[in-house]
């Protein structure tokens, strides 16, 4: 797997998993979750982006095709 499709699996994980969790009003922004996420835009209901779930998930995705590849 490439990087750049790594990081937009990544970055899908990033918006995805914090909307799942109740995004602004819900369960991730009120726990240890919310650290690193950030409102890409003020004025959206609830858009929320987690830089370290999306990181994580690039370098993990990355991690597991390549080695399954092998």
């Amino acid at each position: 797997m490439r990087w750049v499709s790594a990081l937009i699996l990544g970055a899908i994980l990033g918006f995805i998993l914090p909307l799942a969790f109740g995004g602004q009003d819900g369960l991730w922004l009120n726990s240890w979750a919310g650290a690193g996420t950030i409102r890409p835009s003020e004025t959206s209901p609830g858009l929320l982006f987690s830089i370290p779930v999306a990181a994580v998930g690039a370098i993990a995705a990355r991690l597991f095709f390549n080695w399954h590849r092998n």
